[in-house]
């Protein structure tokens, strides 16, 4: 079929879920994969090898949907989620709940913090985890930051006394961590032992929703009261702790970060067309996405397909008529359709802040792609030339630099709220991207949490000046995805380098320009006023090309940079594993995910018995 061979042509090799939908749009089947491309092309490639059900699977395939992620863990749990929710006739396993683990904060009148896999509505939960390793990973943090208590004593309240439940556990109290100074002894029954215990549990919640900002701030000040005192020993476990809590801090949006059941409705008008994304939500959990493309040669106003999109959802079809909140960035005007939602119990609600804008962006990132992947499938369609390249640089009032190829550059900055900054560049030659000439940037001048785009680009754009002036290889065009303010700092940052070379008179500037998202309006230098190339041209089309594919490719080093820094990190967390017992293993295996091809036998040869058995209870073998 036409469609699915368009489909599988342009999948990318990045970390993804995909949903399997027949022909009547019900999924069969859902799955995830490292690599999208070589993952569900396997299906279609290599039909003899699959087995009956799975042959019969693919016979039944008419769509497939994709949903990014920001890693390999969060597409575990959003797999789980769309799974349980769905049931989709092909899953076998997960539909159930028995592969989820939650953090659990007891309601005891001295709450213990434990993991679990049964949830009821007795206790504060937090988070599923696909597997105990990020569960374990939080909990020995906490226990170190908190000093809450390990033992399971019960406790009870007789005339505002505090008092032990069962008896037999005063003859082992106050245990070991009563010595080692990491509970706060609650078991010693002291008024103030109580009160320090039960802040510190106020103190977890908030640090298990992420509010951190507070404890880092403060172990911070630690650290340099440590360093004023030359106590470097004592300063350099804070230092190790605090990136521990920054590592944590990376929210992970497929988790049930929302409670009750929401839509979030983001729109895109892009390309003539008017994209529509939503993301349900139910139970708190992520349980399904609709993609919608409608065209819109008549350029009607995206006010009012949103409202058709909302009859059409909520008004016509009798089967949503349930107590949801709609969570959108766009205002909803309408009179008639809010008075209706009203009377239905259907909420809106345009946040700006929480994790409401965490589902919001996530949801917005997952549109773009949407968007981009069915443009590049009607791209494929059209005819683009060398002479494509050309009419833009006639239509910027640029010349090429007169060589046999006419190349185009495009840079882009990523990042995830301040971690792993990275930059790419894409690049087209006679109308076609060149992967092989594709560069990926690793900032020097960016430290871990910094946001600075404009630090981030001044970077990019000085290490590849430098470049051109000592190998002349600069490109007929330098695009860069900004607004016209920006682009004269760009051209300040690039004569900055010129001028340390001592360069003379007769040295031609690069051809330089940035494109604005939002109304694809080019500025060039020295032009105060946009310049506006036909959306329906292929001269416009070809700059947005090179524009997404440099996004693409940054935001899937991003995603890269970020599985390799949570991957080196898993045996540093797990308990009794030193830097020379990770050395022994990793020279054994050569790598974490190497290690499940290795057997329990040739590890047991570099580990003894009891760090095998770690392994095998956080699924690394």
């Amino acid at each position: 079929m036409k469609k699915l061979d368009d489909i599988l042509k342009n999948l990318p090799h990045t970390s993804w879920v995909y949903l399997m939908k027949n022909e009547k749009w019900k999924i069969i089947y859902v799955g995830k994969s490292v690599n999208l491309k070589s993952r569900v092309n396997s299906y279609f490639n290599g039909k003899s090898k699959l087995n009956f059900a799975k042959q019969n699977m693919v016979s039944q395939i008419w769509d497939i949907a994709f949903v990014e992620t920001k890693n390999e863990v969060e597409a575990l749990i959003l797999e789980t989620n769309l799974i349980k929710t769905n049931r989709p006739k092909y899953n076998v396993l997960m539909k159930d709940d028995k592969n989820l683990t939650y953090i659990k904060i007891t309601n005891e009148l001295i709450p213990e913090v434990i993991k679990t896999r049964i949830k009821t509505n007795s206790g504060d939960y937090f988070w599923p985890y696909s597997s105990t390793i990020n569960a374990f990973s939080l909990l020995y943090n906490i226990k170190k930051l908190f000093k809450i208590r390990s033992c399971h004593i019960k406790f009870w309240e007789n005339e505002k006394w505090l008092t032990i439940l069962n008896k037999n556990w005063i003859q082992n109290v106050p245990c070991l961590d009563y010595y080692i100074n990491v509970c706060t002894w609650p078991c010693l029954l002291h008024k103030d032992s109580k009160d320090i215990y039960l802040e510190n549990i106020a103190r977890i919640k908030n640090f298990l929703k992420w509010n951190t900002s507070w404890i880092l701030s403060n172990l911070e000040s630690q650290m340099a009261e440590k360093v004023k005192n030359l106590e470097f020993e004592e300063a350099t476990k804070l230092r190790d702790t605090i990136k521990n809590i920054k590592e944590l801090r990376e929210k992970q949006i497929a988790r049930d970060i929302i409670p009750w059941d929401n839509d979030i409705i983001v729109v895109l008008d892009k390309y003539k067309k008017v994209f529509i994304w939503l993301t349900q939500i139910r139970w708190g959990a992520v349980s399904g996405i609709i993609s919608t493309r409608i065209d819109n040669e008549l350029e009607e106003d995206i006010e009012m397909i949103l409202l058709q999109y909302l009859q059409e959802k909520y008004v016509e079809n009798e089967d949503n008529k349930w107590n949801v909140t709609i969570i959108t960035p766009e205002i909803i005007k309408d009179k008639a359709i809010l008075t209706y939602f009203k009377f239905h119990g259907i909420k809106v609600e345009n946040p700006s802040i929480g994790n409401k804008i965490e589902i919001i962006n996530f949801t917005k990132n997952n549109l773009l792609n949407f968007a981009y992947r069915e443009e590049l499938s009607q791209i494929q369609k059209r005819t683009f030339t060398k002479k494509t390249q050309q009419n833009i640089l006639d239509i910027l009032w640029l010349k090429s630099l007169g060589n046999k190829d006419i190349i185009f550059e495009c840079y882009d900055i990523s990042h995830l709220g301040g971690t792993n900054t990275v930059a790419s560049r894409s690049v087209i030659i006679n109308w076609k991207s060149d992967s092989s000439r594709y560069k990926k940037y690793k900032l020097k001048t960016i430290v871990e949490w910094e946001i600075d785009d404009f630090k981030s680009l001044k970077e990019i754009l000085s290490r590849r000046t430098q470049e051109a002036i000592k190998l002349n290889n600069w490109p007929d065009l330098l695009i860069i995805d900004w607004w016209k303010w920006q682009l004269s700092s760009a051209i300040d940052w690039i004569n900055e380098i010129i001028k340390d070379f001592n360069l003379d008179e007769n040295f031609a500037f690069p051809n330089i320009c940035s494109i604005a998202k939002r109304e694809e309006e080019v500025f060039i230098p020295n032009i105060s006023d946009p310049i506006i190339i036909p959306k329906e041209s292929p001269e416009l089309m070809l700059i947005q090309k090179i524009r997404d594919e440099a996004h693409r490719f940054a935001i899937s080093f991003n995603r890269d940079k970020r599985n390799v820094a949570m991957k080196k990190n898993i045996l540093e967390e797990l308990p009794g594993f030193w830097a020379k017992t990770r050395q022994k293993l990793l020279k054994l295996a050569w790598s974490v995910d190497n290690l499940r091809n290795i057997t329990e036998e040739e590890i047991a040869t570099v580990l003894n018995k009891n760090q095998v058995e770690t392994l095998k209870e956080h699924g690394i073998i």
